[in-house]
């Protein structure tokens, strides 16, 4: 093999290397690759009536549920009183996806640090809902790069009157 045709394969593999790197770049970004700032808080939720009936509608409830906003309050260390979702719209969710994850901004907690996470329902103004029972709030650490899963919650509030029609299965569902 001459040199000429040795520096012709080296070409040739150097142009493939870098199609390859460019087209995964490419894919990455259309793929939807996120940045990672920090941790992110995922959860999902459900509405029941107080005596277990499921609300097939979020605006089904006495206060329909328009959006549910999750929130965090640092506790101790370097996070302490602060709140990461206050006013960002990335912390609140249609109440009709039953699920939502902040964006991975959420600053890590140190082994003396955790979040009070809790979630509040909205109405269609942003309001709280004051009606809607949510749970408790609870402490969780946030780990860079990680979801910190909070599970599915249970939202309970009346079943309105406009959606007091019940199937078989005793769901509160618009007649």
């Amino acid at each position: 093999m001459s040199i000429r045709n040795l520096a012709a394969i080296g070409n040739r593999r150097f142009t493939v290397t870098a199609a390859v790197l460019a087209t995964a770049a490419l894919l990455c970004g259309a793929a939807g690759c996120v940045r990672i700032d920090g941790g992110a808080v995922e959860l999902s939720w459900v509405l029941r009536t107080p005596d277990g009936r499921a609300i097939d509608d979020c605006s089904c409830g006495v206060d329909p549920v328009a959006a549910v906003r999750v929130e965090l309050v640092g506790v101790g260390g370097d996070i302490q009183g602060a709140t990461p979702c206050a006013g960002r719209a990335q912390c609140q969710f249609s109440c009709s996806r039953q699920t939502g994850a902040t964006p991975f901004d959420i600053p890590e907690t140190k082994s003396n640090e955790m979040y009070l996470i809790s979630v509040v329902a909205l109405d269609a103004g942003g309001n709280p809902l004051p009606n809607v029972k949510t749970p408790a709030p609870v402490l969780r650490s946030v780990v860079r790069g990680q979801p910190t899963d909070m599970g599915a919650l249970l939202l309970v509030t009346e079943c309105g009157s406009a959606c007091s029609g019940v199937n078989g299965q005793g769901v509160c569902k618009r007649p």
